[in-house]
């Protein structure tokens, strides 16, 4: 149970962003900045063919959304292809590495002698213990020592009408099949970061209100993955960081700093051998986005449209 719940909510990332970021924002007065509108992608897809200095083969960008319903997570014929024509996988964190789930687990806990009784009211734990009893029909005990960042991040995976996969464990199973290895952009404590900057209280107050508008919600997840779907990386990157969600562009500004730190670590693997990214796709688009930054450095990208793939290729839930 508890290494699924895990699973679960390392996969929420995008949606935690946009959640959190909106519900723990203060009132802005200041006027907020025109939402930029450039089409820096013009071709309508998630798959990107990278070729230019140094790169020894083909190697390929993919824009993954961290979870979906199975039916819309089916592996395309193209993206198998590509996957097919590299050597090494790299996500945003490498999670087939020894000690990943463990690293995952303390990086999820609340410090001892924290739990989610006492970091914030006892009638906040009262809303969420009575949310999770009544509206999921689940017990709290497994999320009790948890940070309620991560308990947030669990409850939004919850609006989705299935039991969600990923991209991620997809490519990974196939790593595996294919005796790939597998690498990572980040570690698990630069990831978790800029969510340990929040206080325990303040996580506690942003998961108080998700449940309390937890109903508004389910429509704008929806949009969020109608978007996706529709393979636009601008659109997309203008969705999660729109201004509403976002009003002091803190999130924005940590997103840029996360991508333009991956570039030379992207130039050096796919230098080394032919290289298949897979990132979430809000980080493509955008004028500081991974596209638009690996262009900056003399890289052509090269789109490769996706075909829809079999609902017979749906994969199976992991519960």
């Amino acid at each position: 149970m508890l290494r699924n719940v895990v699973r679960r909510v390392v996969a929420c990332g995008a949606w935690l962003m946009v959640g959190s970021a909106m519900l723990l924002a203060e009132p802005v007065r200041a006027q907020s900045a025109p939402t930029d509108t450039t089409t820096y992608n013009a071709a309508s897809t998630l798959l990107w063919r990278v070729s230019g200095p140094g790169v020894t083969g083909a190697s390929y960008v993919f824009g993954t959304m961290h979870m979906l319903c199975p039916e819309d997570a089916a592996m395309p014929t193209e993206l198998t292809a590509a996957f097919q024509e590299t050597q090494q996988l790299v996500l945003e964190l490498d999670m087939d590495a020894p000690g990943f789930t463990k690293q995952m687990r303390g990086a999820v806990q609340l410090p001892w002698p924290n739990s989610l009784r006492r970091v914030r009211r006892q009638r906040d734990y009262r809303v969420v213990r009575k949310f999770f009893k009544f509206r999921l029909h689940q017990p709290i005990l497994p999320f009790i020592l948890m940070k309620p960042a991560f308990v947030e991040s669990y409850v939004y995976s919850t609006l989705l009408p299935c039991a969600p996969v990923s991209y991620e464990e997809q490519l990974v199973q196939l790593a595996q099949q294919q005796h790939k290895e597998l690498l990572g952009l980040e570690t698990v404590q630069q990831q978790m970061a800029s969510l340990d900057s929040i206080s325990y209280p303040r996580q506690m107050e942003a998961l108080v209100k998700a449940i309390q508008q937890y109903d508004t919600y389910a429509p704008l997840m929806q949009q969020m993955v109608s978007v996706y779907q529709a393979q636009n990386v601008d659109a997309l990157y203008r969705f999660i960081n729109n201004p509403q969600y976002n009003p002091d562009q803190s999130e924005v500004a940590d997103l840029e700093k996360r991508n333009q730190n991956w570039i030379p670590q992207m130039k050096t693997m796919m230098q080394t051998k032919p290289t298949f990214f897979a990132v979430g796709a809000g980080h493509l688009g955008g004028r500081t986005g991974v596209l638009q930054l690996l262009r900056q450095q003399g890289y052509q990208l090269e789109p490769v449209l996706l075909s829809k793939a079999p609902a017979a290729q749906a994969p199976t839930p992991v519960r």
